[in-house]
């Protein structure tokens, strides 16, 4: 200790004793946890696809953990209820919230959120990533992309979509559309996806963006017409579908789930979570599982999804704002 107080002439032993106890509290809550059941919000309804894949998230870190990991769904307001509850919980990791790229492209607009995705949050893991495609009824006289952007600018916001909220990705799909095409449509809002898909199996709607699971059984059927996926390039589970880039090369847009907490729990705790969730990604049953809804299991730091954050952030506030999107 003398050698340290010839560097710290100034400061008292008492002093260095009660930093060193700080550490070691901190060293020792990190080993300890988790200390109790940790609960991970779901600003969605229990029975859909984010609240299916913190379930097995869940399953998996409760037997490495030791503890219950247990689900609270908290819908509404685009999941701005959830997501405040989490921003605001106390920062020891045994409040955590899985959220979803629509989830934070519907923050971005001006506000609607009492919260900073970028500075109230703590990046866990960027989980999953997943297309949706583009389907239309089969009525409707397109079987591509150019198909549908070429009637479209004959029909100016007279071809409509569906979609499950204001300022959600499914509505921010079509004006991304739109916007890169030179063209225009229709939204309709819905306050669920079961309405959207069952108003475009009758005809009320022209199209919407859906992910492949749920729309599956309608393509097959004929009920429903695939025209292409919103990724940059072809989903490798479903190669025969063309990507909306193949014809408008900016267009690139993700159905994505990820894991954050509070801003300022400890690194150790984060990078514990972030370990045990990259392991039970690649466990084959639970790899057999996500690849069956042509989910893709993204590999990245936490540093990498915290870059994610802020550009997706970037890129919907610049088509908000562009698009003139509102409350």
């Amino acid at each position: 200790m003398s050698n340290i107080f010839n560097y710290f002439p100034h400061v008292s032993a008492a002093c260095f004793i009660f930093i060193a106890g700080l550490s070691g509290a901190n060293v020792a809550n990190a080993a300890e946890y988790p200390s109790k059941p940790v609960r991970i919000i779901v600003p969605s309804v229990a029975g859909g696809g984010l609240d299916k894949l913190t379930r097995l998230v869940a399953q998996k870190l409760a037997e490495r953990g030791g503890k219950p990991f247990v689900i609270d769904n908290r819908p509404g307001a685009g999941g701005a209820i959830g997501m405040d509850i989490a921003a605001s919980a106390t920062p020891d990791g045994h409040t955590l919230i899985m959220f979803s790229g629509t989830h934070l492209a519907s923050n971005t607009i001006p506000g609607r959120q009492s919260y900073d995705i970028l500075k109230d949050f703590a990046p866990i893991a960027w989980i999953t990533n997943q297309p949706y495609v583009l389907n239309v009824h089969p009525a409707l006289p397109v079987k591509s992309v150019p198909d549908l952007i070429k009637l479209a600018k004959t029909k100016p916001n007279e071809i409509n979509f569906g979609s499950t909220g204001v300022g959600g990705i499914q509505h921010l799909s079509g004006v991304t559309l739109g916007l890169l095409s030179g063209t225009k449509f229709f939204h309709v809002p819905y306050k669920g996806g079961a309405m959207v898909v069952n108003d475009l199996l009758g005809g009320q709607i022209h199209m919407s963006f859906t992910v492949y699971p749920v729309c599956k059984p309608h393509i097959d059927s004929g009920r429903m017409r695939a025209l292409a996926v919103t990724t940059a390039e072809r989903a490798p589970a479903l190669p025969n579908i063309p990507a909306i880039a193949e014809t408008l090369p900016e267009y690139d847009i993700n159905n994505w789930y990820g894991l954050v907490g509070a801003e300022k729990i400890p690194t150790s705790i984060l990078d514990w979570l972030h370990r045990e969730i990259s392991k039970s990604l690649q466990q084959p049953d639970v790899k057999r599982t996500l690849t069956a809804d042509t989910i893709e299991v993204v590999t990245a730091s936490r540093q990498q999804f915290r870059k994610h954050l802020a550009d997706e952030v970037s890129k919907w506030s610049k088509v908000i704002r562009q698009s003139e999107v509102t409350n």
